[in-house]
């Protein structure tokens, strides 16, 4: 785990408002998390979670500790008669993502094409377009409590899916989605 100081966000946020992060950690896995939550410099510190920042509005230099998520990764985990089950990393961008489900034959999320941000972000808003949200194609996602360390799974109805909401919406980390 890599802390970086002074980290310009401009390039991390839709709005390209200029801003900096005082202390920026990249998370491209799980062993990120846990080496953050081991580290006693790190663990307690506030935090802020950046995936895309397509919903967000930075108002100044970010003080908190900035969890840059950047885990990749794409793949097809199950092929059922009534649905193709992807695993996607929280640091995938949700629209190539998108197109990669299509491209390789997996339909379903072709109505939330375009919408700007990660893979992670989507489950903690219940992102949705032309009458399709994503508790309509969610099975189950993977994480890390950021105050424990504990790895967890929430299945669709563990996340609480309301309208451009969930359980997530105030949770402290959503590593993966399925």
């Amino acid at each position: 785990m890599i802390v970086e100081h002074n980290v310009p966000l401009q390039p991390y946020n839709s709005f390209g408002i200029v801003a900096r992060a005082q202390h920026l950690v990249r998370i491209a896995s799980g062993d990120d998390v846990l080496a953050l939550h081991a580290d006693a410099q790190w663990r307690d510190s506030p935090r802020f979670v950046l995936g895309g920042g397509s919903n967000i509005v930075l108002t100044g230099d970010v003080k908190p500790l900035v969890l840059k998520v950047e885990i990749k990764g794409r793949r097809l985990v199950e092929e059922t008669p009534r649905a193709w089950i992807v695993e996607v990393g929280a640091g995938e961008n949700w629209h190539e993502t998108v197109e990669w489900t299509v491209d390789n034959g997996f339909p379903g999320l072709e109505n939330l094409a375009l919408i700007p941000g990660t893979v992670g972000g989507s489950p903690v808003q219940n992102i949705g377009a032309y009458g399709i949200e994503l508790q309509d194609r969610f099975e189950s996602l993977d994480a890390i409590a950021l105050d424990t360390g504990r790895a967890f799974t929430l299945d669709a109805a563990q996340c609480a899916f309301g309208y451009r909401d969930s359980v997530a919406a105030t949770a402290s980390a959503w590593p993966a989605a399925r």
